[in-house]
């Protein structure tokens, strides 16, 4: 019973840092607007905690997303942000960003080489 409460206080610690993370770069993106647009990359590091790196993680806790193709990374970002996929975590983190922006990252995302 206190490892459950242990596990649950450390998700909504990390669900708080992620999505505070996603929010600076979300405001940072607000600020350059004009003259540059966040790359699909840029925004894509907030992932990185996770998923790792370029979405290389060698974890089965989390679903790899190098390779993912694009249409499956907006589906399920969509789905997250909706809630029809629940996850406390990923809902936060969904909601900060834009249908544009989950196409920047899945074409990011997708790009990147699955290793073995």
């Amino acid at each position: 019973m206190r490892r459950q409460k242990t596990v649950k206080k450390f998700a909504y610690a990390l669900a708080l840092i992620v999505a505070l993370f996603a929010a600076t770069v979300h405001a940072q993106a607000s600020e350059t607007q004009q003259s540059e647009r966040p790359t699909g990359e840029m925004m894509g590091n907030t992932c990185a905690a996770c998923h790792g790196t370029h979405g290389r993680l060698g974890s089965a806790a989390f679903v790899p997303l190098a390779g993912m193709a694009a249409e499956e990374f907006v589906r399920a970002m969509r789905a997250f942000r909706d809630g029809s996929r629940p996850s406390t975590l990923m809902h936060s983190v969904a909601v900060g960003f834009s249908d544009e922006e989950y196409q920047a990252m899945a074409e990011f995302f997708a790009a990147q080489r699955i290793e073995e």
